[in-house]
């Protein structure tokens, strides 16, 4: 199964991952990784290389970060480098959370990464347009 590692600024890591286990329930081969203000971006990295080695089985580990651009997700790409296959999407967020969970068993770590990209249109929507039948 692909392992999952959730980055942000703050907390909102683990409150996604605390709301997906809500609808889902506990999940495995998952960590979150928070960067804090006191917390400076060598020590995040070096926290990001540990978590990743928990969650990998072999078959590789999905980062998903919440800013492109962003510290932890900067921090993130680092990881593209080590010897774990590791792939890194940004902008997550609950929809595609709970997309990675239900598929993360049967699909390989580029299908996955790829349904992050495609799906992300499917879970944001203007709900004047979807109640006039637009969307």
């Amino acid at each position: 199964m692909i392992g999952v590692l959730v980055i942000s600024h703050g907390n909102f890591a683990s409150g996604l991952l605390n709301a997906a286990e809500m609808i889902m329930g506990t999940q495995e081969q998952i960590k979150t990784a928070g960067l804090q203000p006191e917390e400076g971006p060598e020590s995040f990295r070096e926290t990001l290389e540990e978590l990743v080695q928990e969650v990998d089985d072999g078959e590789g580990v999905l980062v998903l970060a919440d800013l492109m651009g962003g510290s932890p997700a900067n921090a993130g790409a680092y990881l593209l480098n080590q010897d774990i296959k590791v792939d890194l999407v940004t902008g997550v967020n609950l929809p595609m959370l709970l997309e990675v969970l239900t598929v993360r068993g049967g699909q390989d770590l580029e299908s996955i990464a790829n349904l992050c990209v495609s799906s992300v249109s499917e879970g944001v929507k203007k709900f004047s347009d979807v109640f006039s039948g637009q969307n």
